[in-house]
């Protein structure tokens, strides 16, 4: 029965357990609201018929409802781990779960030899001791740039007083004469939506370079964060311009709530 409840469930576009608003094509095949307007969706993934704006209503309370019984155990139940899970949500969940073991991410990254494995709580703890990490949620510094030879770094952030943390990477790729940053909320996907960076390069008070945008969390990989251009992308040119008389390049970032960002728009 759980197998083909989870057929009846599942989003065709995000392959997930749908949320509501859950709307139907004009056959009658449902999906999240979401991800038709994420996805700028035309046509029904299954069907290819034109997508309705009528509701499906009784899906979202049957979801809402499902039993407990038909719910199970993350695999990191025992490290803490308090969710329930569909079978449908149990990969998903598993690879981004904060009680989950992390390799460190200047070994994943950036080619660190670096040996170290443990848990979230030991992440700031460890880039602090060992790689000198020493970022914020909110800097403005200078950054050596060489633009002669491929380079990778990562750091960890630490925002509401440890109770969130976020990557920091940054790549010179010389192939594709390009330097790249990028800033990844460790943890769920979900709860990254709710915040994003604000980056800017600048030359004095007037000439500036500024890129606002919605973070992704740590289970994306930053190389396709960095080829589809969701992140910081200048050009050697553009970073040439900017350089200072030390010959390092000037930054500004700092990293936001999506509801701070929502209250000062009002």
């Amino acid at each position: 029965m759980a197998n083909q409840l989870d057929k009846v469930i599942m989003c065709p576009i995000c392959l997930d357990t749908m949320t509501k608003p859950i709307l139907q094509c004009e056959t009658g095949h449902s999906m999240c609201g979401d991800c038709i307007t994420s996805n700028s969706v035309k046509s029904c993934p299954q069907c290819r018929g034109p997508i309705s704006k009528t509701r499906n209503y009784q899906l979202e309370q049957i979801i809402e409802n499902i039993p407990k019984s038909l719910r199970g155990p993350c695999f990191f139940a025992d490290k803490g781990c308090k969710y329930l899970l569909l079978p449908t949500e149990k990969a998903d969940h598993e690879a981004e779960c904060k009680n989950r073991k992390f390799l460190c991410e200047g070994r994943k990254f950036a080619k660190w030899k670096c040996e170290w494995f443990g848990s979230y709580t030991e992440l700031e703890k460890h880039f602090k001791q060992v790689h000198r990490n020493n970022m914020e949620y909110k800097m403005q510094m200078d950054v050596s740039v060489d633009l002669k030879k491929d380079h990778r770094d990562v750091q960890i952030i630490s925002f509401f007083n440890g109770a969130q943390y976020f990557w920091y990477k940054f790549m010179v790729d010389v192939a594709q004469e390009k330097v790249f940053w990028v800033f990844q909320f460790i943890g769920p996907k979900k709860q990254a939506k709710n915040y994003y960076y604000e980056f800017e390069v600048s030359d004095g008070p007037i000439r500036k370079f500024k890129v606002t945008e919605i973070c992704d969390n740590d289970v994306a990989r930053a190389e396709s964060l960095f080829k589809e251009e969701r992140c910081v992308a200048l050009s050697f040119t553009t970073v040439r311009s900017y350089l200072n008389e030390k010959g390092k390049l000037p930054i500004k970032f700092r990293i936001m709530t999506a509801k701070k960002h929502n209250e000062a728009s009002k």
